[in-house]
């Protein structure tokens, strides 16, 4: 059986539409949030002495991904480490007692995680922990299908915070023992104290990075390219935000559906009266290809900041790429329940989402329907899977044009077979007619009440 996807707000997909606007689905945030915890200093600077991982008091910038090799997920993260200088008062990172590292978590089923002991590391006297690295700042760390050598599958992108601070790469076979840092040859703008996030574009044989630069006191998300993840390109800027009240972060990305998506991490800054001064949101952005970014609904979180005196995620949110699981995506991300510049309890979170809900389209003024017209597409027997929402009193209706924009015989809103279902996928038909018994290249045209349509689907039978 052969699939091809169409995001129904993608404007390379539309040819028109009226009373119509993109619309962003809900991610559901999990009933076991948070997943994990650093918070052992709280907001008292008391540390219990019987905590393993006392002296982690900060996580944030996650890289989650089921290993195929162990069959687990596995997850690492950056933490800040409370040292023996900073106890004592001596300044260390940014004049605060604290050193950046990198942990290891991993989990059976994603919701249940353990913070192994890994001897790996000595820190404060001990290596009862999970660390990996010391120094390490904004780390991504991902398992590589397309490497043929074992001791190179599991990369590493990195700064490290040592002097000199610079952009390096590592190597490792298992996940946990990587080689010596590899200088990764970044020019020096990139400033690197973010998610400096990779992953490999299959389609185009390289590996991709997205780190951050300053420009004017604002926050760029930059680019970078690789063909063997050692000898990267020069940087380029592929999103930013507005005014210093909208500065993006960081930036993981993914693919799906022929387009790209980014998880841009947004600072408020700027205006100290408002209540989002010094918090981080998180929004969707998009693209068809990894070259420049837009926004999917404009200012609009896509995971909420969370609200209530118990939330361990009201502040700040970082998310990892997507973790695909069937149906769905699993949004793991770091929640801090501070101001961005503050002290902060930290945890990792989850949402979920169905892959098709990502994004849609939806009436602007819900009182009234609204239409939207597709690209000619060729319809050759193939099946239409429509991904759609209502409200108990909308309905979606939907028509075949052929390409001169002329109602094709018996494929008009008066053939057209609603369905009984509310939210949902399900086979576009007309009088039982799946497509014309004539092929040829036809629109489809909607409308839409109190509804919204987030995905169609070609099938191909065999």
């Amino acid at each position: 059986m052969e699939e091809k996807l169409h995001l129904l707000f993608d404007s390379g997909f539309i040819k028109s539409y009226g009373n119509m606007e993109p619309v962003l689905g809900k991610p559901e945030k999990a009933a076991q949030n948070p997943l994990f915890r650093n918070d052992s200093r709280k907001k008292t600077g008391v540390i219990p002495q019987n905590d393993p991982w006392k002296y982690q008091i900060y996580c944030s910038y996650p890289n989650i991904f089921r290993d195929p090799v162990l069959r687990r997920y596995r997850c690492y993260y950056t933490v800040l480490l409370e040292t023996e200088e900073g106890k004592a008062g001596t300044k260390t990172e940014r004049g605060s007692g604290l050193i950046t590292a990198l942990a290891y978590a991993e989990s059976e089923d994603g919701l249940h995680w353990e913070r192994p002991a890994l001897g790996l590391v000595e820190f404060r006297g001990g290596r009862e922990n999970n660390l990996l690295r010391l120094y390490a700042h904004g780390s991504s760390l991902f398992y590589d299908y397309s490497e043929e050598r074992a001791d190179r599958r599991y990369k590493l992108f990195t700064r490290d915070d040592r002097n000199p601070v610079g952009m390096c790469v590592a190597f490792s076979e298992d996940g946990l023992r990587f080689g010596d840092y590899i200088p990764a040859g970044i020019e020096e703008r990139i400033i690197g104290d973010t998610h400096n996030f990779c992953s490999f574009d299959a389609e185009k044989g390289e590996y991709f990075l997205t780190t951050r630069a300053f420009s004017n006191k604002n926050r760029l998300v930059m680019a970078c390219s690789s063909r063997d993840f050692i000898h990267w390109s020069g940087a380029k800027q592929i999103f930013r935000g507005d005014t210093p009240e909208d500065q993006s972060y960081s930036m993981p990305v993914f693919s799906y559906a022929g387009l790209w998506f980014g998880l841009v991490s947004i600072y408020h800054g700027g205006d100290m009266d408002s209540p989002l001064y010094d918090k981080v949101e998180c929004e969707l952005v998009y693209g068809t290809d990894r070259e420049s970014f837009s926004r999917v609904v404009p200012h609009e979180s896509f995971l909420p900041l969370g609200s209530g005196k118990d939330a361990y995620d009201d502040g700040c949110i970082y998310c990892a790429a997507p973790v695909e699981h069937e149906e769905e995506f699993l949004f793991y991300y770091t929640g801090g329940n501070g101001k961005h510049t503050g002290f902060k309890n930290a945890s990792l979170q989850l949402a979920s989402l169905k892959k098709s809900r990502l994004a849609g389209m939806a009436p602007k003024d819900r009182e009234r329907p609204g239409r939207l017209t597709t690209l000619p597409m060729p319809l050759k027997g193939q099946k239409l899977l429509l991904d759609s929402e209502r409200e108990r009193d909308g309905y979606i209706c939907c028509r075949l044009l052929a390409a001169d924009g002329k109602v094709t015989a018996g494929f008009d809103f008066q053939d057209f077979d609603r369905p009984s279902e509310k939210n949902g996928e399900w086979t576009l038909t007309w009088n039982g007619q799946k497509s014309p018994a004539v092929p040829g290249d036809y629109m489809l045209e909607f409308t839409v009440y109190k509804a919204a349509v987030f995905r169609l689907k070609e099938v191909w039978e065999a």
